[in-house]
């Protein structure tokens, strides 16, 4: 059976190899007569020339073809793209306008989200005590309005007309297709009208 070759998980070797050596890409470039912009391509997933390869693994202590494809029976990795930041008053910050959102930075996936696609958002400051600096939100965007599994949980939330995109729990509104958005730390926003809520499926401290 032909092996798979996956570009981006054979740059996350090396860019893991190079960290776990404490190197820059400069320093890293030096090893291997390279400048620092081909160490970036590398780790953006451009394949090294096989005497790279050679050199690379032989550096992991690994056969080459266990570097390039990964060793026997490795579960393949899951990216999140990082979308936003939690800020003051519970308000998610977009990095950018894409709807499901591709992100300026990935962070592999959590094991209990299963295969579904997800993205992350990442606390800033101490705003969402109990939750620190640094911590990851992760939720799936995949749908519009409010499902019932949503109601009582941690959502990332929309607000309705162009509102806030705001990380607060979800409970039913006092008016029919209205929302009341609890957090720790504010008041509560009563009676909100919703574009769309997404749970928060996992949270990872720093």
């Amino acid at each position: 059976m032909e092996e798979l070759f996956d570009a981006q998980a054979l740059g996350r070797r090396i860019r893991r190899l190079r960290e776990t050596l404490g190197q820059t890409q400069t320093a890293f470039g030096k090893r291997f007569r390279v400048d620092q912009s081909t160490v970036a391509r590398w780790e953006n997933g451009h394949m090294p020339k096989e005497a790279h390869i050679a050199r690379l693994a032989a550096l992991a202590g690994q056969h080459p073809a266990e570097f390039v494809y990964g060793p026997p029976g490795e579960a393949p990795h899951r990216a999140a793209p990082v979308v936003g930041y939690v800020g003051a008053g519970q308000q998610v910050f977009p990095v950018d306008d894409h709807a499901l959102g591709a992100g300026m930075d990935e962070v592999e996936a959590p094991a209990e989200t299963g295969s579904r696609p997800v993205v992350a958002v990442r606390v800033r400051g101490d705003s969402m005590h109990p939750m620190k600096d640094g911590w990851l939100l992760f939720y799936s965007r995949e749908q519009d309005g409010v499902a019932e599994d949503c109601v009582g949980r941690l959502c990332v939330v929309q607000v309705a007309e162009d509102g806030p995109l705001l990380v607060k729990e979800l409970r039913r509104g006092y008016a029919p297709g209205t929302w009341t958005l609890l957090s720790w730390s504010a008041a509560p926003i009563e009676d909100a009208r919703v574009a769309w809520a997404a749970p928060v499926l996992s949270i990872r401290p720093a």
